[in-house]
C-alpha cells in the first residue's frame, strides 16, 4: 500500500476520522494508531505482521534492561542484543529479501535505525527507557514513516505522542498541502523524468549522444530528489494529520556549495543518524590524528553498504567520504589563511558540487560498475546532439530546477491562504488533486526509489 495509491488515502482518511473521534483519550488514541499501523504492515504480508511487533517487543525489553541495570557488562550485553537484532534484520532483508519475499516485503532499514537510536541513547544515558508498552509500540510502528523514513528518534516521537492532540487550521492546511506537494513531486515530475528521460538514456547510453546522456544524469538527480522528497512530504503530511511533526528530510540540497553542506540538506535524518551513531563512535581526533580524514570515509563506506551489498554502492560511499575529507581539509586551510568565499565563488562552488553529486549518482543507479563506466565513457565522448531531447523534457527539467530553488516563504504563504478555507473544502481539493494525478499518471506510479532501502 504505497502512499501514491488511492487505497492509502482511503486508509488515511478512515484512520484520521476514528483517531480524531477519540483524540481526547490518549490510551484510545494510541491504541487506534497501533491497530492502524499493524493493518498497514499487514498489507505488506503476514510475515511482516509477525516480525515487526516481535522485534519491537524485544527492543522494548532491551531498553528497559539497559536503563535499569547498573552493571556495565549487563548493559553492553543487552545493547549488543539490540544491535544484533536490528543489524541482522537489515542484513537479512538485503541479503535474503529475494529468497524470503514472504517475510521481507518492504525494507526494515528505517524501522531498525530508529530502534537502534532508542537503545543506544538509553545506553549512553541520553534518554530514559519508556515503561509503558502502548506508548512505546505506537511510536515504534508509526506507519507514516515506517517504510522510507524520515528516521525518527524514538524518545522524541514517544514524547510527541504523549502530548495532547491538537490540529489547528494552519497545521491541517500544511498537512494537506504537503501531501499534495508530495504527489506532484512523485507522480508528475519524478515519474515523467524516469519514463521519458532517465530510464531510456541511462539504460542504453550508447544509443544517445554524450550531451544527451549528461542531461539524463542531471535528470536522474532531480528524479531521485523529487521521488524521495515526495515520499517525505506525504509522510510529513500524514503524520501532521495525526498531530505529529516528523523530522524534515530535505532542504534544497542541490543548492549546496560543498559536499558537507549537501549532507546537511540531503536525507537529513539519515545523515544525522550516521553522524551521531557511526561517526561519533569512531576514534576521536584527540586519540588518532588522522581520524578527521579517515572517519568520514569509514562512515560513508558504511552508508554506501547500507544501500546495498555491491561495488557500485561502495564506490558511491567512498566518493562521498573522500569528498567530505577533502572538504574538511580545504576549510581548515582557508580558515588558517582567513579567506572567506565570495558571492561569485559560492555560485561556482554550487555548480561543481552539483556535478560531483551527479557523478556519484551514476554509480548509485547502475547495476554494476561496468554499467556506470559505460555512462561515463559516453559522456566523455563529447558528442553533441539534442535529437532525443524533446521540448517536454526541457520544460520538466526547468520546472524541476525552479521548484527546487523557489523561496520557502512561498509554501508558507500558500499554507496561510489555504488555512482560511473550510477544512471540508481543503479535503475536497486534495481529493481532487489525488484523482487528477492518478488519472495523469495513467498506468500508475512506480514504487518510491528509497522504499527498497
Amino acid at each position: 500500500m504505497y502512499p501514491t495509491a488511492a487505497p492509502y488515502f482511503v486508509f488515511l482518511v478512515a484512520v484520521c476520522l476514528v483517531y480524531w473521534a477519540v483524540c481526547q483519550i490518549r490510551a484510545a488514541r494510541l491504541a487506534i494508531l497501533v491497530v492502524a499501523s499493524l493493518f498497514f504492515i499487514a498489507k505488506f504480508g503476514l510475515g511482516c505482521l509477525l516480525l515487526v511487533p516481535v522485534a519491537a517487543a524485544l527492543d522494548f525489553f532491551f531498553g528497559l534492561g539497559i536503563g535499569r541495570s547498573t552493571s556495565i557488562t549487563q548493559r553492553r550485553v543487552l545493547l549488543a542484543g539490540s544491535v544484533v537484532l536490528n543489524v541482522g534484520l537489515m542484513a537479512a532483508a538485503k541479503g535474503f529479501g529475494a529468497k524470503l519475499g514472504w517475510l521481507f516485503t518492504f525494507s526494515l532499514s528505517y524501522y531498525c535505525f530508529q530502534q537502534l537510536s532508542y537503545t543506544i541513547d538509553i545506553f549512553r544515558r541520553d534518554a530514559e527507557p519508556e515503561t509503558n508498552f502502548l506508548n512505546y509500540v505506537s511510536a515504534a510502528t508509526f506507519f507514516p514513516s515506517l517504510t522510507a523514513g524520515p528516521i525518527n528518534r524514538l524518545p522524541d516521537l514517544i514524547d510527541k505522542l504523549k502530548k495532547p492532540f491538537s490540529l489547528e487550521d494552519t497545521r491541517s492546511a500544511r498537512a494537506l498541502l504537503l501531501i499534495a506537494s508530495g504527489l506532484i513531486k512523485k507522480l508528475l515530475i519524478a515519474q515523467f523524468l524516469a519514463d521519458n528521460l532517465v530510464n531510456n538514456f541511462l539504460d542504453t547510453p550508447k544509443l544517445y549522444s554524450g550531451f544527451e546522456v549528461l542531461v539524463a544524469v542531471w535528470g536522474y538527480a532531480f528524479q531521485l530528489y523529487y521521488d524521495f522528497s515526495g515520499y517525505t512530504d506525504i509522510a510529513m503530511g500524514s503524520a501532521l494529520l495525526l498531530g505529529i511533526a516528523v523530522p524534515e528530510n530535505f532542504h534544497r540540497p542541490y543548492s549546496s556549495a560543498n559536499i558537507a553542506e549537501f549532507w546537511r540538506k540531503w536525507h537529513i535524518s539519515f545523515s544525522q543518524w550516521l553522524r551521531d551513531y557511526v561517526y561519533f563512535s569512531l576514534p576521536s581526533e584527540r586519540r588518532v590524528a588522522a581520524a578527521k580524514f579517515t572517519n568520514p570515509i569509514i562512515t560513508m563506506l558504511l552508508g554506501g553498504l547500507w544501500h546495498g551489498f555491491g561495488w557500485t554502492f561502495l564506490i558511491w560511499g567512498a566518493m562521498h567520504g573522500v569528498a567530505l575529507s577533502l572538504t574538511r581539509a580545504w576549510h581548515d586551510w582557508r580558515k588558517k589563511l582567513g579567506k572567506k568565499p565570495s558571492a561569485i565563488g559560492r555560485y561556482v562552488a554550487v555548480f561543481f558540487t552539483f556535478q560531483f553529486v551527479c557523478a556519484t549518482w551514476i554509480f548509485f543507479r547502475a547495476d554494476s560498475a561496468s554499467d556506470a563506466l559505460d555512462v561515463f565513457r559516453r559522456i566523455g565522448s563529447m558528442t553533441f546532439s539534442v535529437e532525443h531531447i524533446s521540448l517536454a523534457i526541457v520544460l520538466y527539467l526547468a520546472a524541476a530546477v525552479l521548484l527546487h530553488i523557489a523561496p520557502e516563504s512561498w509554501f508558507d504563504e500558500a499554507v496561510a491562504l489555504f488555512s482560511r478555507t473550510p477544512f471540508i473544502l481543503q479535503g475536497a481539493a486534495i481529493a481532487g488533486v489525488v484523482l487528477a494525478l492518478q488519472t495523469l499518471a495513467g498506468k500508475g506510479a512506480a514504487p518510491f526509489a528509497y522504499s527498497k532501502f
